[in-house]
């Protein structure tokens, strides 16, 4: 038998566990630094930089005659994005798609609509860049980006693009990554490009002079921002959750929608409205139709019956579609160093116009480092010229290129590379309109020295030029298209509720929704969300609220969170009602639910009550309405005890609770608790709530029952 010997290099003694941390580590960091967020200064993710790269390098310009994308996505992949081709064509069709707030890509073929629709197959579609496009790549010819080796050494591409808007407000931008996640709204380019060059002349410029020129996002899709709360808070802070609302109109007895929230496809709207025809939840709506078509436009037709208000109608449908909805915006970008964190409107502009003040310097560098090696070739030139025989006569007398060369150094007081220049020129050269010619352009040549050294050693000069950039940039959204989209109704109200008067949280249901007590959420039985708030309890302490938001709009039956091993209870709480988490070992948690934040589908609950004992576990979750009469019966093995729910103080979460129900005679566990809202009675006669820490009355559980 052969024995292979193992190379002690190639061997790691290291635990699975460490090694797939320090892997997922590597994985996890790639994932944010370099596919997923953006970067807070060109505003481009790598695979969209890249892609735009190739696109130039290939001369995909406008104008110019388009290319297969199958061919494009497959350079991209192969030069300088290392990725399937498949997720770079999807990149690429989103920024041709028609929803977008600026085409960067200028698609010839089938590519997304609103209607959300796939884009044909990379083979019969062709792309090239748009005049938006061009003008995030027109500067790369310039030096006026710093340049890196890609992947494979075998090229380069630039760490960002010399970009002349920025586009990460333009068009927004969504990414989720390990740990990071951004959601950034778009924005109407001509408000974005005011706002640069207000914040360019001073920086300093008060956030409500910004909110009157950005006043809110603006998407391709239309919609309108509903109400004005959180808006504020988006534009100062980067962190802002409003509601967004698609466009509803009444034609006779018809409901006619043609607009629709953003990241909201008209497919999933229609799946939608006949999910609910066809299950009576409905019951206004007599048929539904879609009438869209290229020329007109989104139209999808929503019939009103007979003795229904097509208005009522429309309330019905924005509480019960994704055509309202809430939009959380979260601006988190990388930096510098390509390390993701929370920005504001303002700082990303701010980083926007660093980049273009580094793409002036960049630039004016490279073009100061070319007029100057031209000036020093036309002036030797003009020297040679003051005596063209002399010049003539060293060459004709010279037997080799070098004496030549040394001769007319010596003669005319110029270097090696003056002369050369000289030797190397054609006789026409020589003429006496060719010498004006040179004295003028080194005229020019010198003025724009000076030009170039006043740019690099003045910011303010530079701030001038920028702003002159700017204005011409804006030139490019002077069409129809680009005037506001999405309409800011602040005076609107939000169908279903907003958040509370703090504005930190969001609070409207999903009410097309039922919870029951096993855990399941459907559209067949439980309690309809839209009734209060969606609770479940873990026996080992945790608690999670829901208002089903994250939950998917065709209805079937899911759980309420993915893990639901040791579910005790689940149900929905009515406003203003409290949750009383009560342990084996007699403790009691009261947990007033507004100060949880509510959890999404994929939410697997928080701390509620801390189990401190082995053993010890959650055995009942209680809805406590706050009523007088209301209490709680707990029953241990030799005894009972009925206890005034007003007596039970509310405790944040993650508390131990308090003790409630005392044990005798070596007890150390409840066999069960259960409350009611009228109190209890013993033999027909009413139970004096207690609170001192003992049993009231030592008896059989059974001769207890709820008073009424």
């Amino acid at each position: 038998m052969t024995v292979i010997e193992q190379n002690p290099d190639l061997v790691h003694d290291v635990s699975a566990e460490d090694y797939w941390n320090h892997y997922q580590l590597i994985f996890a960091l790639y994932s944010v630094s370099d596919r997923a967020i953006p970067s807070a200064y060109d505003g481009l993710k790598p695979g969209q930089r890249r892609l735009l790269y190739q696109m130039y390098s290939s001369n995909l310009l406008p104008g110019n005659k388009p290319q297969k994308s199958s061919k494009v996505c497959s350079a991209v992949t192969g030069n300088l994005h290392p990725h399937g081709g498949v997720a770079m064509y999807g990149a690429a069709a989103l920024l041709a798609a028609d929803f977008q707030r600026v085409k960067i890509i200028d698609g010839q073929g089938a590519f997304p609509r609103i209607q959300g629709d796939i884009p044909a197959a990379d083979r019969y579609t062709e792309m090239r860049l748009s005049p938006a496009g061009a003008a995030l790549t027109a500067e790369l010819a310039d030096h006026a980006v710093p340049m890196t080796e890609t992947f494979d050494g075998e090229w380069v591409e630039p760490l960002v693009l010399p970009a002349r808007f920025p586009v990460l407000l333009v068009n927004g931008a969504i990414g989720i990554a390990e740990g990071w996640a951004t959601k950034v709204p778009a924005h109407n380019p001509r408000e974005v490009m005011t706002a640069c060059r207000a914040l360019l002349a001073d920086p300093e410029l008060s956030d409500d002079a910004l909110v009157e020129l950005l006043p809110g996002p603006d998407w391709g899709c239309g919609g309108s921002v509903v109400g004005s709360e959180g808006l504020r808070d988006y534009v100062t802070t980067g962190k802002g959750s409003f509601t967004v609302r698609g466009k509803l109109s009444v034609e006779g007895r018809n409901v006619v929608i043609t607009e629709l929230p953003p990241g909201v496809a008209s497919s999933t709207v229609q799946e939608r409205i006949r999910s609910l025809i066809t299950g009576g939840d409905l019951p206004a709506a007599a048929d539904m139709s879609d009438l869209t078509d290229r020329r007109n436009g989104l139209r999808i037709v929503v019939s009103a019956k007979r003795g229904h208000y097509p208005q009522q109608l429309v309330t019905t449908l924005l509480a019960l579609t994704p055509l309202e909805s809430t939009f959380a915006a979260s601006l988190v970008a990388l930096d510098a160093d390509r390390i993701p964190r929370w920005w504001s409107v303002r700082e990303l502009i701010a980083s926007f116009l660093t980049l273009r003040d580094s793409v002036v310097v960049r630039r004016s560098e490279h073009r100061l480092e070319r007029v100057t090696a031209r000036r020093h070739l036309v002036s030797g030139l003009l020297l040679v010229h003051i005596d063209i025989d002399a010049a003539v006569a060293v060459i004709r007398g010279s037997d080799t290129v070098d004496e030549a060369r040394a001769g007319l150094c010596a003669r005319f007081g110029i270097d090696d590379v003056q002369a050369d220049y000289v030797l190397a020129l054609q006789l026409r050269r020589l003429t006496r309109l060719d010498v004006l010619e040179l004295r003028a352009e080194a005229d020019k040549l010198d003025a724009e020295h000076a030009q170039l050294t006043e740019l690099l050693a003045s910011p303010e000069a530079r701030k001038v030029l920028i702003d002159a950039e700017l204005a011409q940039t804006a030139n490019l959204f002077d069409g129809a298209e680009f005037d506001r989209r999405t309409a800011l109704d602040f005076d609107a109200t939000p169908i279903g509720g907003s958040s509370g008067e703090d504005g930190s949280r969001e609070r409207k249901p999903n009410p097309a929704w039922r919870l029951d007590h096993q855990g399941i959420l459907s559209e067949s039985h439980g309690e309809l969300l839209s009734g209060g708030l969606g609770w479940a309890v873990w026996t080992d302490g945790r608690v999670k609220f829901t208002t089903g938001a994250g939950l998917p709009t065709r209805i079937r039956d899911v759980p309420v969170a993915p893990d639901i091993t040791g579910l005790l209870g689940s149900g929905v709480l009515r406003a203003g009602a409290h949750l009383a988490l009560v342990t084996r070992r007699g403790k009691v948690l009261r947990i007033d639910p507004a100060v949880i934040n509510p959890q999404g589908a994929a939410g697997n609950g928080v701390a509620g009550v801390r189990l401190a004992e082995d053993g010890d576990q959650v055995i009942a979750a209680l809805p406590i309405t706050g009523a007088e009469t209301e209490a709680i019966l707990s029953v241990s093995e030799k005894g009972w005890k009925v206890t005034a729910c007003t007596d039970i103080p509310v405790k944040g979460r993650g508390g131990g609770g308090v003790g409630f129900h005392p044990f005798i005679a070596g007890e150390d566990i409840l066999l069960s608790v259960t409350v009611s809202p009228a109190g209890f009675a013993r033999n027909g006669k009413t139970v004096r709530a207690e609170v001192r820490s003992k049993a009231t009355v030592k008896g059989a559980a059974g001769d207890v029952a709820p008073a009424g």
